[in-house]
């Protein structure tokens, strides 16, 4: 049976990254991704700046909402040049735009209803 969540409210989860980093994503409407485009196009035609670059900083500012160590949640589970990555807008803006990774996990997983999906802790077979 397929199951469709159509759901009008937030809906946020923290998805496994790498061996020990997790990251907490929103779930995306087809509405404001179009949005999202729109907007990109528009600033790339005021600024000359890649449209394709500012989508993914305005995707990753809009899905992205923390990321953290699995083992220590004080810890931000990301390490740039042997420095812990805080979560702040500019890291997110980095990891969209330099980590091919980074952008096409948060590009799959933000728009993957099925992810987003809760299942019932103990279902009853009637």
């Amino acid at each position: 049976m397929a199951k469709i969540n159509l759901t009008d409210g937030d809906k946020n989860k923290w998805f496994q990254y790498d061996i020990d980093t997790e990251v907490c994503l929103r779930l995306m409407s087809k509405a404001e991704l179009r949005a999202i485009n729109k907007q990109a196009k528009k600033n790339s035609g005021l600024t000359s700046a890649d449209q394709d670059e500012i989508a993914d900083k305005k995707l990753g500012r809009e899905a992205v909402i923390g990321w953290r160590k699995m083992a220590d949640h004080n810890h931000p589970g990301f390490i740039l040049n042997g420095e812990p990555l805080s979560f702040t807008p500019i890291n997110i803006d980095l990891l969209m735009t330099k980590s091919f990774k980074f952008s096409k996990f948060v590009n799959e997983m933000c728009v993957s209803e099925d992810e987003f999906i809760e299942e019932p802790i103990n279902p009853k077979n009637d």
